[in-house]
Order: structure tokens, then C-alpha cells, then sequence
């Protein structure tokens, strides 16, 4: 695919979907739907599935002092990443690794779709549901157009807590961002006991009419649940934990 580099005004950013990355900005810095109340100066974040790096670049606006952990599988959408981070002076505080997250380390197919990379998943299943609802809207054609010439790439995958356990002194995660196309329990299962103490606010992307509503069941009993568009925030981590480890 093509790389083509996209303007935003206050930042730019290379990508091979100029359509999703308007609709991604948009989300993130318009419609602020990953705004969490209350984080410090310098909060700790995770950013599981950080796609093109938007997300991070947003949180690094927002709090020049945050410290960044970044994980995207794609290889594609991995150096784009970095090359975005790069572009716009983001790097200070900001990891990045070219893997997944999941309960358990090992290596998977992930289905990359060229046209429409921060819908690529491990979970196929759910992004076939998605496509019957873009013929339904758009027609056959222009679902195609979408997510044609899907390839299956197999990428590294990685537990949580083997990073979080590199970090010295960690004594807080004030952010865990997962916004993974279906595998979102995964990343969760993927932290130990002693790092969910640490979990302040999460947030999970989720699409409902794909039937996986995994952050619903996960949050019964929590407090501070909010709801934007498709997007959960979790206000406490309590629960999600119990859920995780049963």
C-alpha cells in the first residue's frame, strides 16, 4: 500500500488509510473519547493496539511527562508508528514493541486488511460481522473496497507483565488504553496479580454489534463506567480482575 502523509493542523502523520486515519483522529481529538478525568502530570500508560500511534501522540500533547508503553502487532502499521512518534517530537517517554498482547506468549495470524489496517485482528470472526454491516450501509463494492486483499501475517505475541516487570519502580499504571479488534480479554488475562494492583483506569474499544461484550460482563459492580460511542471507560480495576482470573 501506499504511504501518504496526512495533515491535522496540529500534527501530521503517515499512513496507508487517509479515510480511517480522519475517522481515528476525529474519535481521539475532537470527539475526546479517550479523555480520562483526573490523571496526574505524568502518567503511566499503555497503549495496546496503539495502530498508527495516534492515541500516543494525543497523550502526549495532553501530558508532555507521560510515560508510554506502545504495542502493535502489524509490521506495516508498526513502522508507521514509529515514523509518526518521530515526525512530531513524541518519542521522549514513549516504548514502543512490534508485538501483540495476550494471556500467553507465543505467535498467531493476525488478518491485515491494507485498506483499513486499525481493523486488522486476530479474532476474523468478528471483523466478517463488520463487513455484512458495511454491505448493508454501503453495498458489496464498496465493502470490498474496504477490506479486500486481506492477508494473514503472523506476529509475536507477548504477556503484559513481562514488560511492566522491566520497569523499575512502577508504582502506579494510571492508564491501560486496549483497543485490540476483538481480543481485548487477552490483553487483560495478560497481567499478573501485582500489576492489576496498580491499574488505576482502563479503557476498551468495542464494537456491539459484533456480540463480543466482554467489557460489560467484565464491569457488573463497578463503579464510574461511562460510555462513549462504542468505547468503555473502567473507573476501577477491582472486578475486571476477579473476572480475569477466574
Amino acid at each position: 500500500m501506499t504511504v501518504q502523509l496526512v495533515e491535522f493542523g496540529e500534527l501530521s502523520c503517515y499512513t496507508t488509510s487517509k479515510e480511517e486515519a480522519q475517522f481515528i483522529y476525529k474519535e481521539i481529538f475532537d470527539d475526546h473519547c479517550y479523555n480520562v478525568p483526573g490523571l496526574p502530570d505524568a502518567p503511566f500508560i499503555v497503549d495496546a493496539g496503539a495502530n498508527i500511534g495516534l492515541f500516543s501522540l494525543y497523550a502526549k500533547q495532553k501530558y508532555p511527562a507521560c510515560t508510554i508503553l506502545a504495542f502493535e502487532p502489524a509490521p506495516e502499521t508498526y513502522g508507521l508508528l514509529t515514523r509518526n512518534l518521530e515526525l512530531n517530537h513524541a518519542t521522549s517517554g514513549v516504548q514502543t514493541f512490534p508485538c501483540g498482547l495476550a494471556s500467553q506468549a507465543g505467535t498467531m495470524a493476525l488478518t491485515y486488511f491494507p485498506h483499513l489496517p486499525g481493523n486488522s485482528t486476530l479474532v476474523p470472526a468478528e471483523k466478517r460481522k463488520l463487513y455484512e454491516e458495511a454491505v448493508k450501509k454501503r453495498g458489496s463494492e464498496a465493502a470490498d473496497a474496504r477490506f479486500g486483499g486481506a492477508t494473514q501475517v503472523n506476529v509475536k505475541l507477548e504477556r503484559l507483565s513481562r514488560f511492566l516487570g522491566n520497569c523499575p519502580g512502577l508504582q502506579r499504571i494510571d492508564l491501560l488504553k486496549v483497543d485490540v479488534e476483538g481480543a481485548e480479554l487477552e490483553v487483560l488475562k495478560g497481567l499478573d496479580d501485582a500489576h492489576w494492583a496498580l491499574v488505576r483506569n482502563v479503557m476498551v474499544e468495542t464494537w456491539e454489534p459484533s456480540g463480543y461484550s466482554t467489557p460489560d460482563r467484565a464491569v457488573v459492580g463497578v463503579q464510574g463506567v461511562y460510555r462513549h460511542s462504542s468505547r468503555c471507560r473502567v473507573g476501577s480495576c477491582a472486578v475486571l480482575h476477579d473476572h480475569c482470573s477466574s
